[in-house]
């Protein structure tokens, strides 16, 4: 525990930039992630339209050729920084 914080989280995460387009169905927009863990990725990126907890997204690796899309779905929402995406 550093500073008084102490990580909660399950899986350990690899800080990685990847390219990636992400699908709320109405829209599809260009995006990068943050990191990645075995569970999901955290993503900057914006949609026109309101992302909130629970929405389902497709979320597509534009930097691996012939990647197959990924259903996933919205667990954190960190504001004017991007969100964070559990795999379904």
């Amino acid at each position: 525990m550093a500073n008084g914080f102490q990580d909660k989280r399950l899986h350990q995460r690899l800080e990685h930039r990847a390219n990636v387009q992400l699908s709320n169905g109405n829209e599809t927009i260009p995006a990068y992630t943050k990191d990645l863990s075995e569970k999901g990725l955290f993503v900057i990126g914006s949609f026109v339209s309101e992302i909130v907890l629970g929405d389902q997204l497709e979320v597509l690796v534009l930097d691996i050729p012939e990647a197959i899309p990924r259903s996933v779905i919205v667990k954190r929402i960190v504001p004017g920084v991007g969100f964070g995406v559990e795999f379904m």
